[in-house]
């Protein structure tokens, strides 16, 4: 079942054509990655997708109703969660206090925590914590967190929300090989419960992890398939990495 429908998303800035007539159809509870070179259009395409920026022309449906032209949060709190390349939690709260404001409603976090108190959330908070591994860091502050473990608590402040679809950029940049290992375990299980649309230049990281992938150029797909049927388009190779193949792209 299509959870995500794009039908000819086009954008413009002036003379200069960043999206054009692009389509996407991704199914519920699978992983679908978006490669391509720089300047392909998949950042812009996460930016309409959660009414970051908005498209000239196009529809794009999210579980059934279109959401071209909607606020920011009006999408979000329609069940769209997304985490950015470079994280944004709050270095001097602990891990625990960082997801416990996620999952809150109300802006101040004060109000939230004389409303609410932690206890009513740490069900979620516990869940989160464990599915990302972090539960042993819960005390910790977050700017005492690796970079893997910073990553890993976006992830969590995203899910707090428990989100149908999660957008993902660039997830295992900068990651050790160790922390890349992990981050493919965590999406896996990830895609048992949601759907996610990741984009990502480390090619070890989308072969453990997509269960499809689009490959994007000039605004519109290229190609699209499994990993294996990508690795194997020559247009792929020649368009996305000039030369050599796939397979050496990480």
């Amino acid at each position: 079942m299509g959870l995500l429908k794009i039908t000819g998303l086009s954008k413009k800035y002036g003379a200069v054509t960043v999206l054009d007539g692009f389509n996407l159809d991704v199914t519920e509870c699978t992983l679908r990655c978006l490669l391509g070179p720089n300047g392909a259009g998949k950042t812009t395409a996460m930016d309409m997708i959660t009414g970051r920026q908005r498209a000239d022309t196009g529809s794009i449906l999210f579980d059934g109703h279109e959401i071209r032209g909607l606020r920011e949060d009006k999408i979000a709190r329609r069940g769209i969660g997304r985490k950015f390349q470079i994280p944004s939690v709050i270095r001097d709260l602990t891990v625990q206090e960082n997801l416990f404001l996620a999952a809150a409603d109300e802006v101040n976090p004060l109000r939230n925590m004389f409303r609410f108190g932690i206890g009513r959330a740490r069900g979620r908070i516990d869940y989160v914590a464990e599915l990302v591994g972090l539960k042993t860091r819960l005390a910790a502050a977050a700017g005492f967190l690796s970079h893997g473990e910073t990553q890993w608590l976006e992830i969590g402040i995203v899910l707090m929300q428990d989100p149908k679809l999660l957008l993902m950029d660039e997830p295992a940049a900068g990651m050790t090989e160790h922390e890349a290992e992990k981050t493919v375990e965590i999406f896996n299980m990830l895609k048992k419960t949601h759907t996610l649309l990741v984009v990502e230049h480390d090619m070890a990281f989308v072969r453990g992890v997509a269960d499809a992938v689009t490959v994007m150029h000039l605004g519109s797909v290229l190609a699209e398939g499994t990993m294996a049927e990508i690795e194997k388009n020559d247009e792929v190779r020649h368009v996305y990495l000039g030369t050599g193949d796939v397979a050496d792209a990480a």
